[in-house]
């Protein structure tokens, strides 16, 4: 049977796969991007893989970061993890829209600045969404330059401005659905 962590990774894993998967196959279907080889939905084969490997990522990293930046974090409800997901898709949704893509990342700049506050603040989750926005857009334009996919109106190299407001709005949300299945299994006295 598997561990309280290795159960907290599934559920990231399964996360990332099934929502950040649907939100992206809204991208495609919202002409934001499009994948060299769809197989369904418009979407690769391994887009599920990416963005569950994605919210393992993000979801783990937060909470063992979280000391060394001399963050204590107490694990939110569940139901407060869910909602805050919301948020996530509103940017996916601004992102979405004909406008100009300065103004989307200024919107989704809105929307995570909104975020952030109502989720509690602190330079730490600052610090924690601008190095998941800079490692994902690294690896956006490493997929981008190899063909994987590619967006259809990109600003730089490859990619448009508004992407890292999308990746800090996720930093945000993922980091502390993390933080409650990490965070809670120990406090629970489960190892």
């Amino acid at each position: 049977m598997p561990s309280a962590k290795g159960w907290a990774i599934c559920w990231l894993f399964l996360l990332g796969a099934v929502l950040g998967t649907g939100l992206d196959a809204f991208h495609v279907h919202s002409k934001v991007e499009h994948y060299a080889v769809p197989v369904l939905f418009g979407l690769a084969w391994w887009v599920p893989l990416l963005f569950g490997v994605a919210a393992v990522a993000i979801g783990y990293s937060h909470p063992m970061v979280d000391p060394l930046l001399g963050q204590r974090r107490v694990p939110r409800q569940l139901m407060l993890c869910i909602v805050e997901l919301v948020w996530v898709l509103l940017a996916y949704v601004v992102s979405a829209t004909s406008i100009d893509s300065h103004a989307k990342a200024g919107l989704i700049t809105i929307i995570y600045l909104n975020f952030w506050f109502v989720t509690g603040r602190g330079w730490q989750n600052v610090v924690l969404s601008l190095v998941t926005a800079i490692t994902g857009i690294l690896v956006e334009m490493v997929l981008v330059a190899a063909g994987a996919f590619s967006y259809l109106h990109p600003d730089f190299i490859g990619v448009p401005y508004w992407l890292p407001c999308i990746y800090a709005c996720a930093s945000l949300a993922v980091g502390d659905m993390g933080r409650y299945l990490f965070l809670s299994s120990t406090t629970r006295g489960f190892t």
